[in-house]
Order: C-alpha cells, then structure tokens, then sequence
C-alpha cells in the first residue's frame, strides 16, 4: 500500500495486477545480500514491536507498530483499512506494509511518539519536553491523517509558548514548560500551524514574534525532507503593515517607563532624576523603530539602575510601570493584527489553559 500524505482524497491502494518487488527489513547495520529487485530497509531502533501487526515505511526506514492502534486515533488510516483490506500487495513477516513516500523518518517518529511512546523521553526537571522540530511533525502528520488526539496533545504544548495569558508568557522559563523554548525564527511556522489547525489563541503572539524578526519576515523554514515553508502573502502582508503599530506602541511604551520623575518618596530625587534622564536618553535612542515592545527590560532596568545611581525606590518604582506597560500592550496585541480579545482568549491575569 502507498499512501500519499500530499493527497486530500482518499489513500490509494495499489492494485494486485502490479506487485512491488518483495522488501527486506534488518536492523542498522546488518547488510544482507539482496536479490534481483528486493529492497532494504532499516529497523527503526525504537519503532520495531515484535508483535506489532503494521509495518509503516518512510524513507529507508520500518516502523512495525499496532494497526488497530493506528486505525482507532487515525481516520485515515481506519478508513484505508476498512476499504482495502483485501488489496494488500506487500508484506513482511505476516504484516501488510503501507509506504508513506513523502514522509522523513524523523517526522513518522515524533508523530507515533505522541500516539505510542516507545523512544527514550527528554527529561529536564523529571518531566518530559519536546522541541520545536519535534512538534511540528507530530501536528502536522496528525493533522493529515486526522489524527485529532495527537494533534490536540501536541498543540496544547505547543500554546504553552505560544501562550494568550500574559501572565504564562512572563513565567515561561520557571514554569517547567513542555517545550524548549524555540527560536525566534520558527514563529514564522508556529503562524501556519495556528491557521492549518484553525487555533486563534496561537496567532497574535506568533504573529508579534514574526514582526520582531525584521529582515528576517521572509525566513523560509527547512523541513527534514529539505521541503520549505513560509509565511502566506497575507500573512507577510499583515506583519509587515503592524511594524509601524508597533514600533508606535514601543514609543509609548518607553516614555511612559522611562521619561519620568522621582519617586515622591525617593531620598536622592536630585541625583534619581539625572539617573532617570541618561536611561532614558539610552532607552530611547536604542528603542527608535524596534518592534521587540514585550521583552522584559527587567535585568537592563537593574544594571542600568546600578550604573547611573538609581535609588531602589525609583528603581521599583521602573520595575512597576515597566510590568504595567507591558500587561497593556498584550491586551492590544490582539487587535494590532485584525482580531479581537474575546476571540484569540487574551488575558492579562492569572487564568490558564494549560
């Protein structure tokens, strides 16, 4: 059997009036002698049952797993089956085997991961995490082969990061996400996998991250089967037309912040005020046209404090406008690229979906 992942018909199911040539299947490593016409493929290391009764193939690799397993969570594949079981062309060890041509091993793996877990978990903190790479597989192959289970597991990882709850975005990195925290760049196919999959809550922060990219908007995303991918036009169009909003936003952000006075109860007000002006001066001349108005000034608020002599009263007193700012531009976050609050779920509190 082959099945067509690019295909949105039904799977095609190849014919008994034209027989592939018989496959052998070793493990890594073993090179057996072929005959005319066999094919080799490898064992994969983790995906190989001894009593799995489905042998899946992408690339030159096997993966023996549980057919009724598959066909439960996959309506594809449970379709295929229902309608072909009686064409079965080729098989291996008393399994039929279905080729998946234009899948990368890589990527059959991190999907079956979610549906079976049989490789060894990453660990960090004793629980288990995924990386960017390791996601996207598994949503976009669960969203061809109408996986629902899989695809709703993955995503809910995914919005960990991608997150519409403020307070989850600034708690990221000491919140023991599922998630390594992806780069920048792969915002880009975090905005494709929110429209693919039809989730709003994803898209205005994936968006944001696009914008900060500047030059880099028309970066192209390199899947393991060398296949790119890229922002839509009206997507790119949409990025392009909200720098400007939020280059806008950052100006006001940073006068509210920074251009001020004492604090009514600092101690040194003469000194915190030259303090306040060079910080300023500084923030302003490195924020002109930036986009990057929800990272955290936190840590350059402290040096900065530190080096122009800033109370810590006034200091606090930053640190407060800074985290009030910020909660506010989140809440506009929604509406700078055409979407509503109520409908991408946007909150500035404590609520959570994870």
């Amino acid at each position: 059997m082959t099945l067509d992942s690019h295909s949105a018909e039904r799977p095609h199911v190849s014919g008994s009036g034209s027989p592939k040539p018989a496959i052998v299947i070793v493990a890594r490593g073993e090179s057996p002698e072929l005959s005319d016409g066999q094919e080799k493929f490898i064992s994969h290391t983790d995906f190989w049952l001894t009593d799995g009764n489905l042998i899946l193939i992408a690339g030159d690799t096997a993966f023996r797993v549980y057919q009724g397993l598959l066909t439960r969570n996959s309506a594809v594949f449970a379709d295929m089956f229902a309608t072909a079981a009686a064409d079965v062309t080729e098989m291996f060890d008393g399994c039929p085997v279905v080729r998946l041509p234009q899948v990368h091993p890589d990527d059959l793996r991190d999907f079956l991961q979610y549906l079976m877990p049989c490789s060894e978990l990453r660990l960090r903190d004793g629980l288990p995490v995924s990386d960017f790479s390791e996601l996207h597989a598994a949503i976009h192959l669960a969203h061809k082969y109408q996986c629902s289970s899989v695809e709703t597991r993955a995503l809910s990882v995914l919005k960990q990061y991608y997150t519409p709850h403020f307070v989850e975005y600034t708690r990221y990195s000491t919140s023991r996400p599922r998630m390594l925290r992806p780069p920048r760049d792969v915002a880009i196919t975090a905005v494709n996998i929110a429209r693919l999959t039809d989730t709003p809550s994803v898209l205005p922060f994936a968006l944001y991250r696009v914008c900060t990219l500047e030059d880099q908007m028309k970066y192209r995303y390199r899947r393991r089967d060398g296949s790119v991918e890229h922002l839509s036009a009206d997507d790119f169009r949409l990025c392009v037309g909200s720098r400007d909003t939020l280059a806008k936003v950052m100006e006001v952000l940073v006068d509210a912040v920074f251009n001020t006075r004492p604090s009514s109860r600092c101690k040194i007000a003469e000194q915190c005020m030259r303090a306040l002006r060079d910080i300023f001066d500084n923030v302003e001349l490195n924020a002109l046209y930036e986009c990057d108005v929800l990272d955290s000034y936190e840590d350059a608020i402290a040096n900065w404090a530190a080096g122009f002599k800033l109370c810590r009263i006034c200091e606090k007193a930053m640190l407060a406008r800074e985290l009030a700012q910020r909660r506010r531009v989140w809440k506009l976050l929604p509406g700078v690229f055409g979407m509503t609050v109520e409908e991408c779920g946007f909150t500035t509190g404590a609520e959570s979906s994870w």
